[in-house]
Order: structure tokens, then C-alpha cells, then sequence
């Protein structure tokens, strides 16, 4: 199958099958062709004494890839999660930036019991089966949208530390108990830690809220691109909101106060991101918008130094 994508002020966020081709139009008006041949994931190492069945404190370490044909030439993407290579660059390759988000092959030894973080089922009957890859891409000369992002809550100065993911391990589709993949990214941080808006939001709420008789504060923040595209934030473990509910924030407007409700053995907020493209949310790695925090505050302080 040919998947037709074109550049847009925000990222391009999909799921494919092996033997697709995605024609991905530049801002320049070249097109770039991305066919994914074959996805692989395996274990790097393991304490689990079953795999696939968790173990309270339980690590495990593993590795997938994909082969491609980018603009006709066969390119391996890989990756590592578990380590501090979960916090990755995108690859740049004919003018785009590619992530690769996830390959279904992980879940023939992880489990989805940590938030929802799987590929989906293929739509034709034609195809069984889940989704082979899940990837996002951008024109490299663009951002990831068209808005300075702000911290999400005060950034780690060295950078985010897969030790401070709460056990070292709860980074996006990180092994937690060893056995199931993350949905989410966890930031260990005290009691208290405020919550801000990364950009501007068209609505926000609590979906799950501890005084309607819920275990946990579930938020989510929603913003409506120009070009058709939603996008879908999420934070847990928050004490209570600092705004009214269902009302528009500014970028950099603190909304709550994290890491304090049902936090386990470390005090921590869970941030989740989604996409939604052509019809389909999809759900990526929260990484991708910390990435883009960084270098705006990078590029702030720059502008204030000189």
C-alpha cells in the first residue's frame, strides 16, 4: 500500500504494515519515498526468571528495528529502550527527521497493562493482525509545530535520566515489573511539583478525578492545529488542578500540582501524548515533545546571553 503524506506546521504521526511505501512530500515539493521491508525486536537482557511475566522490581533491556529502503537506499533503524538511548535523536535522512515509535514484534515478549501503547489492528479484513510500525515524521527544516513549547514541569537541567523514570524503568514503552510496556513517560519529582501547559490548549479536564471515586487525578489537555491535526496531552498522579476545568490555557501556565496521588515507591507524574491524523489517534513517545522543550529553553537562554 502507498500512504500519501505532505509536510504541515505539525508532525506526521502513523502506522503501517511491512511492504508499504509512505511518499512523504517535503516543504520543497520533493517527495521522499519510505518503504518498510521487515521489523525485528529482541531482549538485550533480562532479570525476569519467566518472561513476559511480571516480577515486582523485575528489569529487562531489549532492542528493535526496521528495514527500510529510504529514498532507495536500505537503511536500518534501531533502537534501544530501557537505557538512556531511550532518549533519542530522530534520525535525518533526504530532508526529514524519522522516529521510530514502536514495532508490534515487542509484544511477543511485553505485555499492555501499563496504559495503552500497542500498535493497531489493521482495518482490512484482508490484513489480520496488528499494525508491523508505528513512526513519526517532520520536513527536518520544520518543527514539531509551529509554537515554542514550555516545560512541561521544571526540566532536569543535565536532561531527562532514565534512573529518574521511577524504578529506571518507566520510560515510553519501557519494561515495567520487567514484563509490560509503559504507555507513558514517568518524571520522579516531589509532592507538589507544579504542572505547566506546554502549549497553547483549546481544552483541559480531568477525566478520571480521585473525588468522583477514581485511584488516581487523570488530566488531559487538547489542542486543535490549523492543519486538522489534534493533539492529545496527558498527566497522573496530580494533588489537585490550579485552573478551572474546561477552560483554554496559554503556553506555560501552571495547571496543577503533580506527583501526589498513588506515586507507588517513588513521587512521580506520568505524561502521555497523542496524535490525531487522518482519523486515527496514535499514540507517541512523550520524548519527542521534552526534546522539542529543551531546545526552545536552549535557544531562550541563548537570546537572553547575548
Amino acid at each position: 500500500m502507498i500512504v500519501k503524506r505532505q509536510t504541515t506546521p505539525t508532525l506526521t504521526a502513523l502506522e503501517i504494515n511491512h511492504g508499504d511505501m509512505i511518499e512523504f512530500e517535503r516543504r520543497n515539493g520533493r517527495t521522499v519515498a519510505i518503504e518498510f521491508i521487515d521489523t525485528k525486536a529482541e531482549i538485550i537482557r533480562t532479570t525476569l526468571k519467566q518472561p513476559g511475566t511480571e516480577e515486582s522490581g523485575a528489569t529487562t533491556i531489549y532492542r528493535f528495528w526496521a528495514d527500510c529502503k529510504i529514498a532507495g537506499t536500505a537503511v536500518r533503524l534501531e533502537r534501544e529502550v530501557g537505557t538512556q538511548a531511550s532518549f533519542y535523536e530522530p534520525w535525518e535522512m533526504d530532508g526529514v527527521h524519522i522516529w521510530l515509535d514502536a514495532v508490534d514484534d515487542i509484544f511477543r515478549f511485553m505485555r499492555e497493562t501499563h496504559s495503552p501503547c500497542r500498535l493497531q489492528e489493521n482495518c482490512s479484513h484482508a490484513r489480520p493482525g496488528r499494525r508491523h510500525a508505528r513512526l513519526v515524521i517532520q520536513d527536518a527544516s520544520v518543527r514539531i509545530c509551529p509554537e515554542t513549547v514550555a516545560p512541561w514541569c521544571p526540566l532536569p537541567p543535565a536532561g531527562l535520566r532514565i534512573e529518574d523514570c521511577y524504578r529506571g524503568e518507566d520510560c515510553w514503552l519501557g519494561a515495567y515489573d520487567g514484563a509490560s510496556a509503559h504507555g507513558g513517560l514517568d518524571i520522579n519529582h516531589p509532592k507538589g511539583t507544579p504542572l505547566y501547559a506546554p502549549i497553547d490548549l483549546d481544552d483541559q479536564f480531568l477525566y478520571n478525578a480521585t473525588a468522583t471515586g477514581h485511584n488516581n487525578n487523570r488530566w488531559r489537555g487538547i489542542r486543535h492545529w490549523q492543519d486538522g491535526k489534534v493533539w492529545v496531552l496527558t498527566s497522573c498522579h496530580m494533588t489537585h488542578l490550579t485552573v478551572p476545568e474546561h477552560t483554554p490555557l496559554s503556553s506555560g501556565t501552571q495547571y496543577a500540582e503533580g506527583a501526589g496521588v498513588r506515586v507507588g515507591v517513588a513521587e512521580h507524574s506520568h505524561f502521555a501524548f497523542a496524535v490525531l491524523d487522518h482519523g486515527e489517534l496514535i499514540r507517541i513517545d512523550p520524548w519527542i515533545l521534552f526534546r522539542q522543550m529543551y531546545q526552545d529553553q536552549t535557544a531562550k537562554q541563548a537570546g537572553a546571553d547575548r
